[in-house]
């Protein structure tokens, strides 16, 4: 028994070219689709980055404002010191009370988390507005310096305290502590103070240049602070300018 075999015609070339734009297409078109996916996932996280940095930012700036606050305050109380000194009128008392004081600071702290994301996410490529960029790149060069200046007036600090404990009575240091109030000034002023002026006129000469030395910084880190306000309001008003209607 025969057995017939169906026959197949050979396809025309339109079909052929059909076939591969059929392909062709649909493997275009998923691309197209990983593409806009990928784009739309990247700007999820560059709108959720920049809202991070936008409260950071917000946080910086107070804290700008208390350092600059708590820095001109001291500088206030250096004068009111230094002129004492100057017309012979200062106390045992005032030099404890001033010495210990002056010696205290408060430090800028930046708060980093939107910008640590930025970094660990590949750094500022997905961001695509340049202002932004450049601001972000100019307010991590001024961070640099501010802190350069705050380790500097740190090492100042710390020298003094090392004197403090050579010249400053013990007992009295103690009371000053355990007396203690709040804010700038919040060691109270001993009831009594031995003649520390007198008794170690040397070592008080070099405390007190070093306590002038680290009151001086705070000059220059109120100027740094003043840039960095500046260039933080500028950056976060940019932000905001750009990806503020889609923050939650």
């Amino acid at each position: 028994m025969e057995v017939h075999h169906q026959s197949h015609h050979p396809k025309k070339w339109k079909e052929y070219i059909t076939e591969f734009l059929m392909l062709f297409l649909a493997v275009s078109l998923g691309f197209f689709a990983e593409n806009i996916r990928e784009q739309q996932v990247e700007k999820h996280r560059e709108i959720s980055y920049l809202q991070n940095v936008h409260e950071d930012l917000k946080l910086d700036l107070i804290n700008v404002d208390d350092v600059i606050n708590l820095n001109t305050k001291e500088l206030r109380a250096m004068d009111t010191f230094f002129q004492k000194i100057n017309n012979n009128t200062i106390t045992n008392e005032d030099f404890y009370y001033y010495t210990r004081n002056l010696l205290l600071r408060k430090t800028f702290e930046s708060s980093h988390i939107g910008l640590d994301q930025i970094k660990s996410a590949g750094g500022l490529r997905m961001i695509k507005n340049v202002e932004i960029i450049k601001g972000i790149q100019e307010y991590e060069r001024q961070l640099d310096a501010l802190y350069k200046i705050e380790n500097s007036r740190e090492s100042t600090i710390e020298q003094a305290r090392f004197k403090m404990a050579v010249v400053f009575e013990p007992t009295i240091t103690y009371e000053m502590q355990v007396n203690q109030g709040k804010g700038v000034m919040r060691f109270n002023r001993p009831q009594k103070a031995d003649s520390i002026m007198q008794k170690n006129k040397s070592e008080v000469k070099e405390l007190l240049n070093l306590v002038a030395f680290k009151i001086n910084a705070n000059l220059y880190l109120n100027n740094n602070l003043t840039k960095q306000k500046n260039i933080g309001q500028k950056l976060d008003s940019a932000i905001v300018k750009e990806y503020g209607d889609e923050f939650h």
